[in-house]
């Protein structure tokens, strides 16, 4: 079986595409309004990896040309 997450914990996802620059409040109203896919486990927030790469494969490709 695969070792890697399935899922992030808000923490590690403010620590991962955020560098912490967003507040753990802000990334609750993000999850809240659906800009931000989750699971919740009991009070547990949880994050999905594939949103997580998703997030940072747009941050970190360089854009497009437009022509």
């Amino acid at each position: 079986m695969n070792d890697q997450k399935l899922y992030y914990t808000i923490d590690e996802v403010r620590k991962l595409i955020y560098a912490n620059g967003v507040s753990k409040s802000t990334l609750h109203n993000m999850i809240n309004s659906g800009d931000i896919p989750s699971r919740r486990l009991m009070k547990r927030v949880f994050v999905p990896r594939w949103w997580v790469d998703q997030e940072i494969a747009i941050a970190t490709h360089a854009p497009q040309e437009v022509n």
